[in-house]
């Protein structure tokens, strides 16, 4: 027998984002990467209004989740178009600075035939997003019902310790608190390590991938990785693991829940796809397990396509409801 599960889509809660807004230059069905002075060929390339931020952004707007961004841009057509995609999506772009002698920065994503995919990134003006410009934009998170940050490794200007203050700010306030680092590209020194774990005392829900789980404890496997950050202080860890599925781990419950088998077309803002089903289900009030399975299907879906990829609520419902014994009464 089916469980019914309620669905709000009339009073939804909003939004505070914060994090990197970057072009990302995806070239696809890349064989391998070239050694120095040698060229390998790929195909069906295409240039999107991406960073972390982006994409969840993105997502998020086809649930009509109200969303506002704390982010910067470059003074140049990429920045134009990266503002002019948020606010075409709905989103609300009043607190996205332009830097007015900057360019936007912009990642080239390689991607395999299998879909896995390897980045070189520029930040460029995104250097300038510190702690000052989120202290500038307090009111978008007061003016919210959770504030995610997301990409501080892509803000070379952001010290950790302000991005502490700001988390604690919003928890202080109330705010349900999401973080999800991506990479570190300096190699994840030990005093890196120690600053983000500091700040973990301050984040409701942790949503690193599996490498950057092992990176920041050096744990071997999900779960030991999930409760070494739990000691942190973390309320609750979200391991995404691709093929693997994801595992939510609290310090009552350990939950894990599989991939869904699709073709993996690109996998390139998968996890930034993932976070936007977490996080519409987590405001929606449901059972972890749900969260992570909402969050699979979302991405499943995403990584299958190469165009209109962001998919809309109804089917990821579907998915949802024809993969588990989950059944949705829309309110």
């Amino acid at each position: 027998m089916k469980k019914i599960i309620d669905l709000n889509t009339e009073h939804l809660p909003s939004g505070c984002l914060a994090g990197n807004l970057n072009i990302d230059m995806i070239i696809r069905n890349v064989p391998n990467l070239p050694l120095w002075g040698q060229e390998v060929l790929g195909n069906n390339y295409s240039i999107v209004s991406s960073g972390q931020t982006a994409y969840t952004a993105f997502a998020l707007r086809k649930f009509n989740i109200s969303i506002k961004i704390i982010g910067n841009v470059g003074n140049d057509i990429y920045g134009e178009k990266i503002i002019n995609d948020l606010a075409n999506s709905g989103a609300n772009i009043d607190e996205v600075e332009i830097v007015e002698d900057g360019k936007t920065g912009i990642t080239v994503a390689i991607v395999r035939n299998d879909g896995e995919r390897a980045f070189v990134s520029d930040p460029s003006s995104l250097v300038a997003f510190n702690g000052s410009l989120l202290t500038r934009h307090h009111e978008c998170i007061k003016e919210s019902d959770f504030f995610f940050l997301m990409g501080i490794f892509f803000l070379p200007g952001l010290e950790l310790s302000d991005a502490q203050y700001t988390l604690a700010q919003a928890q202080a306030m109330g705010k349900i608190t999401f973080l999800d680092t991506g990479w570190d590209p300096q190699g994840w020194q030990d005093k890196t390590i120690y600053n983000l774990r500091k700040s973990l005392q301050h984040v409701d829900y942790f949503i690193p991938n599996l490498d950057e789980a092992h990176a920041i404890t050096s744990e071997k496997g999900p779960e030991k990785a999930a409760s070494a950050l739990l000691n942190d202080g973390a309320k609750s860890v979200i391991i995404k693991m691709g093929v693997q599925g994801s595992l939510a781990k609290t310090n009552e419950v350990t939950i894990y829940t599989p991939a869904h088998s699709v073709k993996v077309i690109d996998a390139v803002g998968a996890g930034d796809v993932f976070n936007a089903g977490f996080v519409f289900s987590r405001m929606q009030n449901w059972p972890l397990d749900l969260c992570l399975a909402f969050g699979t299907a979302t991405s499943a879906l995403y990584i299958s396509k190469t165009k209109d990829r962001f998919p809309s609520l109804q089917n990821v419902v579907e998915l949802v409801e024809k993969s588990t014994s989950i059944q949705f009464n829309f309110k």
